[in-house]
C-alpha cells in the first residue's frame, strides 16, 4: 500500500509540474495563460451571465443555447456567484476534478498487480492526457471523472443488485449526460445489458429514463425560449452529413483524427475475444465482458455520431474508459497467466504509440493553440473593449469577445444567434453560399443599427453596404477558425474612425500580429 501511494504522490507531481509548465510557456509571451480553445470563454461568458444578470446566453441580453455542456456551465456560473468573477475558475475547478479522477482510479487498480498500477495510472495522466484536458478550461475532466464513476457503479451493480448500488448507477448517469450527451452512447448500452442481459426489465428502462432526462429538461427549457431542442453546436458541429458518402466521409476522418485512440481498441477486441473465446454460450460469452463490452459499444457509436479531434479533446475520456476496460486484461498478461507472453509486450507497444501521438505531440500544439487565441480572440476582444465595449457586433468567433465585453451580438455562425442557427441548420457544418443568412446579416445589421463586423470572410459574405476598413492576420495557425479576421464598419460614414481606430490599435497588439489598413 505504501508504494502505491508513492507512485500516486509522484504522479501528482508529474501532473503538477505539466501543469506548471504549460502556463509558464503561456505567460511567457502572454502575460497571463490563455486557454487554448475559444470555447472555454464561451463557458466563461455564459456562467457570468447566468450568476450576474440571470440570462441563460453568451450574452446578458438574450437567451441562447450556446453550450454543448449545460451542467459544466451551469457549475461555473455557480462558482462565478460564490468566489466573483475570474477568468481561471475553469482551471483551478478542472485540477481539483483531475485530483479526483486520479483518486478515483487510484482506488480502481489497488487490486492488481504493482506494475498494472504503476502503468495504468500513469497513462491516465499521459495518454489522455490530463494535464491538456484541465489546461483546456472546458469540460472534459468532469466529464471523464463521472463515466468512470458509471462504469464503476455499473461494476458493483452487477457484483450486488442492491437499491443503493442502483441509485449510485442513476445518479452518475445523470450527472455524466449533464456533462456531456455522448454519455449516452454508453448508458444505452448498460440499459440494454440490463434489459436484455440481466433481464432486469424494468430497472433497465427505468435508468434509461434517469440518464435522458437532462436532455429532456435543457431541451424543453431551449424549446420554451425559441431555440432548438439540442444545443445549437450539435445542431450546427454534429456528424449529420447530407447523404451516405457525406456521412462515410465524415466517420473515416474520424477514424483518421483518433488513431492514437483506435490503438486502444485493438487492445480491448483482443481482451473480448479471448475472455469469450471459452464460453460456450452467447449469454456467458457477452456476460464474460459486460464492461469492455459497453465500452467497445459506445466508443464505436461515438465513432459514428460524434466528434473526434480538436485539440484531441473529443477523444480524451474514451482514452480513460479504453484504460478502464482493459486493465483487468492487462493485469492477467503482466503476471502471466496467459500463455501467450507476447501479448505484454504488445500491449505496452501499443499504448507507447499512443503516448507518443497524443503526448508528445500536444507538448507542441498546445502552447502553439494559446497563441493563436492570444493572437486573434484576446486581441479582438481588447479592440472591442477600448472603442465598442457596448456596442451591437457582428461576429463569428464569439467566447473572449462576449466574456470581456458586453457587447450586442449577431453571431453569423450561429451559437449565439437562434436565428442564424435555424439558417443554417441545413449547411452541415459546412460554410456554403447562403443567401438566406446574407439577406437576414444584411436587414438586422441595417434595422437595429449595428455599429461593426469582424468576422472571417470565408464563413459568410457580408453585405455591400459595409465598408471593409482593415483586416489582423495571425502566424502559425493551428488553432483559430481563421487566419484572417476582416473588420467592416456597418455604415460607411464610420468607415474612417474605424481605420483610424484599427491604426492606434496595432501599436498594442503582439509583434506578430498584422493588422492592414485598407487603403
Amino acid at each position: 500500500m505504501m508504494r502505491r501511494n508513492t507512485v500516486l504522490l509522484g504522479i501528482f507531481l508529474i501532473l503538477g509540474l505539466l501543469i506548471f509548465y504549460n502556463v509558464q510557456v503561456v505567460t511567457n509571451f502572454a502575460g497571463k495563460y490563455i486557454y487554448p480553445l475559444d470555447d472555454a470563454y464561451i463557458h466563461l461568458s455564459m456562467g457570468k451571465n447566468f450568476a450576474q444578470s440571470g440570462t441563460w446566453g453568451i450574452t446578458r441580453y438574450e437567451f441562447s443555447s450556446t453550450t454543448s455542456s449545460p451542467l459544466f456551465t451551469f457549475l461555473l456560473s455557480v462558482l462565478i456567484k460564490i468566489f466573483g468573477n475570474w477568468e481561471y475558475i475553469p482551471l483551478v475547478a478542472n485540477t481539483i476534478a483531475g485530483i479526483a479522477l486520479l483518486v478515483v482510479f487510484h482506488k480502481y487498480l489497488k487490486k492488481f498487480s504493482p506494475v498494472t498500477y504503476a502503468l495504468f495510472l500513469s497513462a491516465v495522466v499521459l495518454l489522455m492526457p490530463l494535464h491538456l484536458m484541465i489546461m483546456t478550461g472546458m469540460e472534459h475532466v468532469f466529464h471523464t471523472l463521472v463515466m468512470v464513476m458509471v462504469l464503476l457503479a455499473f461494476q458493483k451493480y452487477l457484483d450486488d443488485k442492491s437499491p443503493r448500488h442502483f441509485s449510485n448507477l442513476a445518479l452518475f448517469s445523470i450527472i455524466a449526460t449533464g456533462f456531456r450527451y455522448e454519455s449516452l452512447f454508453f448508458i444505452f448500452f448498460i440499459c440494454a445489458y440490463v434489459f436484455f442481459i440481466k433481464r432486469d426489465y424494468v430497472i433497465g428502462v427505468i435508468l434509461g429514463c434517469f440518464a435522458i432526462l437532462p436532455v429532456v429538461v435543457y431541451g424543453y427549457i431551449s424549446v420554451d425560449h425559441g431555440s432548438f431542442f439540442l444545443p445549437n453546436s450539435l445542431i450546427l458541429k454534429g456528424n449529420t452529413n447530407d447523404g451516405i458518402v457525406g456521412f462515410l466521409t465524415r466517420v473515416a476522418g474520424n477514424a483518421y483524427r483518433g488513431i492514437s485512440v483506435l490503438v486502444l481498441l485493438i487492445i480491448l477486441i483482443t481482451q473480448i475475444f479471448i475472455q469469450a473465446k471459452n464460453k460456450k454460450s452467447m449469454i456467458n460469452k457477452i456476460s464474460e465482458n459486460a464492461i469492455p463490452g459497453v465500452v467497445f459499444c459506445g466508443f464505436i457509436i461515438h465513432l459514428l455520431f460524434a466528434n473526434f479531434g480538436w485539440l484531441i479533446r473529443y477523444e480524451a475520456y474514451l482514452v480513460v474508459l479504453l484504460l478502464f476496460a482493459i486493465a483487468p486484461f492487462a493485469d492477467v498478461l503482466f503476471q502471466n497467466k496467459i500463455r501467450n507472453g507476447v501479448l505484454k509486450y504488445i500491449m505496452v507497444f501499443l499504448l507507447l504509440i499512443t503516448f507518443s501521438m497524443r503526448f508528445v505531440t500536444m507538448l507542441k500544439y498546445q502552447p502553439i493553440a494559446s497563441k493563436n487565441i492570444f493572437d486573434q480572440q484576446i486581441q479582438l476582444a481588447d479592440f472591442l473593449h477600448r472603442y465598442y465595449r457596448n456596442s451591437k457586433v457582428i461576429a463569428n468567433d464569439i467566447g473572449a469577445i462576449t466574456y470581456f465585453n458586453n457587447i450586442h451580438l449577431l453571431d453569423t455562425y450561429g451559437l449565439g444567434s437562434i436565428d442564424v442557427a435555424k439558417l443554417r441548420k441545413n449547411d452541415h457544418a459546412k460554410f456554403t453560399d447562403n443567401k438566406a443568412l446574407q439577406k437576414y446579416v444584411y436587414d438586422t445589421a441595417r434595422n437595429l443599427n449595428f455599429e461593426i463586423a469582424i468576422v472571417f470572410d470565408e464563413w459568410v459574405k457580408m453585405p455591400d453596404y459595409f465598408s471593409k476598413a482593415g483586416t489582423l492576420t495571425i502566424q502559425n495557425n493551428y488553432m483559430a477558425g481563421g487566419t484572417t479576421v476582416s473588420f467592416y464598419a456597418v455604415k460607411k460614414e464610420n468607415t474612417d474612425q474605424l481605420k483610424h481606430q484599427l491604426k492606434e490599435f496595432s501599436r498594442h497588439v503582439p509583434k506578430d500580429v498584422i493588422i492592414k489598413i485598407i487603403k
